[in-house]
C-alpha cells in the first residue's frame, strides 16, 4: 500500500487557525475519507511529528495529515531525520500572502501572543526586512523569505505546493491543493462552520491604533506589575475595542504608504519571483 505524508506548514498568519478548525471539525469525516489528521503543536513539534507518525504506522489508513505553521521554521535536517523512516510520499502544502499583510498581522499577534512583545512596529519591520532579504542572517523572529522556506521542506525530503491567501477563498484553495494531492473529493470542507473565535485566539486581529496599550500591558507584566491572568483580561478588552473598531474603520490600512512599499519591495526581491514560477504572484491584489 503507497501511503502518502503532508504536512500542512502555514507559514504564520496565513490562515492556519481556520485550516486547522475546519480539519479538526471534520476529523470524523477525514478518518472515513482515509485521512488521519493531527493538528501538531510548536512547543513539541518535533516530538508530536515522531509521535504521530509511529502511531500510524500499522495504520490502514493511506494519508496522514499533519497541521503547524511551524514545520517550515524548523531545522530541515531535524525534520528529515524524523520523515525518512516513513515508507510513502512526503508532501508540504504553503500558504503565501504579501508581506504588507503578514507583517503588521505577525507584529500584533506577537504583542498578545505568548512573546509579550514591548518593541515598536518599526523595530520589529526593520528587523523583519533585513532578515527576509538575508536569510542568512539569524535575527530571530518567523523568517517569512518563501524560496527559503521551501528549500528547507525540499531538504526534509517533502515535494512543495504553493496556494495563494485569500480571506474568502483559502479553505476552497487548500481542499483543492489536497484534492490533487490524494485523488479523494474533500467539497465538504469547504463549508464548514466553525465557531465564532473567542479570548486570545489567533483569529482574532488587534488594531494596529492599539498597539501602544498592547505594549504597555506587556512591559507591565514583565516588570512583575501585571498579572498573566489581569493582562489576558485587559487583551481581550482590547480585542473587543478592535472588533468595534472594525465596523467604522475596517478599510483603514495598518501601514502607512512608505511601510507599504517597503514592504512590497521585499516581495518583489524575494517572494513574487519565486511563486511566479509557480505561475502566480501576490501583488497585483493589493495594488488595486
Amino acid at each position: 500500500m503507497t501511503r502518502t505524508l503532508i504536512l500542512h506548514c502555514g507559514p504564520m498568519k496565513t490562515g492556519s487557525t481556520a485550516i486547522q478548525d475546519t480539519l479538526e471539525i471534520n476529523k470524523k469525516k477525514l478518518l472515513n475519507s482515509g485521512i488521519s489528521y493531527y493538528h501538531i503543536r510548536a512547543k513539541t513539534l518535533l516530538h508530536d511529528l515522531e509521535k504521530a507518525i509511529s502511531r500510524e504506522k500499522n495504520s490502514k489508513n493511506k494519508i496522514i495529515l499533519l497541521s503547524s505553521e511551524f514545520f517550515c521554521q524548523t531545522n530541515p535536517k531535524s525534520l528529515q531525520q524524523i520523515l525518512q523512516p516513513f515508507k510513502g510520499n512526503c508532501h508540504a502544502i504553503l500558504v503565501s500572502r504579501p508581506l504588507s499583510e503578514i507583517y503588521p498581522s505577525l507584529y500584533l499577534q506577537n504583542l498578545k501572543g505568548s512573546s509579550r512583545r514591548i518593541t515598536s512596529f518599526k523595530y520589529f519591520l526593520d528587523r523583519q526586512i533585513i532578515s527576509d532579504l538575508a536569510p542568512e542572517k539569524k535575527l530571530g523572529g518567523q523568517l517569512m523569505n518563501f524560496p527559503a522556506l521551501d528549500a528547507r521542506l525540499s531538504a526534509a525530503g517533502c515535494r512543495t505546493h504553493w496556494i495563494k491567501y485569500s480571506r474568502k477563498n483559502l479553505l476552497l484553495a487548500f481542499s483543492t491543493s489536497l484534492e490533487k494531492i490524494i485523488g479523494i473529493p474533500l467539497d465538504y470542507l469547504v463549508g464548514t462552520k466553525t465557531r465564532k473565535p473567542e479570548g486570545l485566539s489567533p483569529r482574532r486581529s488587534l488594531r494596529m491604533e492599539l498597539a501602544g496599550i498592547a505594549r504597555a500591558i506587556n512591559y507591565l507584566n514583565r516588570l512583575n506589575l501585571l498579572s498573566d491572568h489581569l493582562r489576558e483580561i485587559l487583551l481581550i478588552i482590547l480585542l473587543n475595542t478592535s472588533d468595534l473598531l472594525n465596523q467604522t474603520l475596517r478599510n483603514r490600512p495598518s501601514l502607512n504608504r512608505r511601510q507599504v512599499e517597503r514592504c512590497n519591495a521585499v516581495d518583489r526581491t524575494t517572494n513574487e519571483p519565486f511563486l511566479k514560477s509557480h505561475r502566480f504572484g501576490i501583488l497585483k491584489e493589493q495594488q488595486h
